[in-house]
């Protein structure tokens, strides 16, 4: 019986956790595509760089560089204003996505 409720426990807090997941394509669609695309290209307004190609790593240090001012371009600010707005977790997710593009 015992076994059992370890059993339980386990498949529920990984269920749980499952469920509350962060999905970093979503919050890419909503809130990076606009100038980003698909990432293999920028808009047409002179939008966002090409993101296609860059691994996650890669994408994770641009955000912390963007909101510690290390890093960025022209679009700077504005880039920091957008990563301010999500938590370390989602921006994790979002690199994650766009690592594999």
């Amino acid at each position: 019986m015992k076994k059992v409720f370890v059993v339980l426990t386990l498949v529920l807090c990984f269920g749980v956790t499952a469920a509350f997941a962060v999905d970093g394509a979503a919050l890419y669609k909503k809130g990076c595509a606009k100038c980003h695309r698909d990432g293999s290209e920028s808009s047409k307004a002179g939008g966002g760089a090409v993101l296609k190609g860059q691994s996650a790593a890669e994408i994770e240090m641009k955000f912390n560089g963007y909101l510690d001012g290390s890093y960025g371009g022209k679009k700077k600010k504005t880039m920091a204003r957008l990563m301010g707005k999500y938590s370390p977790e989602e921006r994790k997710a979002m690199a994650e996505y766009i690592g594999s593009l």
